[in-house]
């Protein structure tokens, strides 16, 4: 979603597909992909959805620009991952004063990290 909104900002009149993949029982549009589209500004009817075998989940979105497109893929093979991603969290919330945090605050540095030169 963080990339997502980085790349929405350089090109806003842009059109966006979301193309969200799980298993096949499960039903309904998942909640990233609601979320992604609420970030996005774009409207429920833009998510497509997939429902075949065992696919853990997968989103991506897809930037059409006149000329090419530009496709962020995130794709979760093991359920381990969920796991991963929450201690990759709490490792970063531990320098972080009281309160809450969004996921995006967590990234954030590691899109922009500042260096002397960028405080300068």
């Amino acid at each position: 979603m963080f990339a997502a909104s980085l790349l929405k900002n350089i090109a806003p009149g842009v059109d966006i597909e979301v193309v969200e993949e799980h298993f096949k029982v499960k039903s309904g549009v998942s909640g990233t992909a609601m979320k992604i589209a609420e970030t996005l500004d774009i409207e429920t009817e833009n998510i497509n959805s997939v429902r075949a075998g065992g696919i853990v989940g997968k989103r991506e979105v897809i930037f059409g620009f006149p000329y090419q497109t530009v496709r962020l893929v995130h794709e979760s093979i093991s359920r381990e991952a969920f796991g991963s991603g929450a201690l990759f969290v709490a490792e970063n919330l531990k320098s972080k004063l009281k309160g809450l945090y969004n996921f995006e605050d967590i990234l954030r540095p590691y899109f922009f990290a500042q260096t002397p030169d960028m405080l300068s």
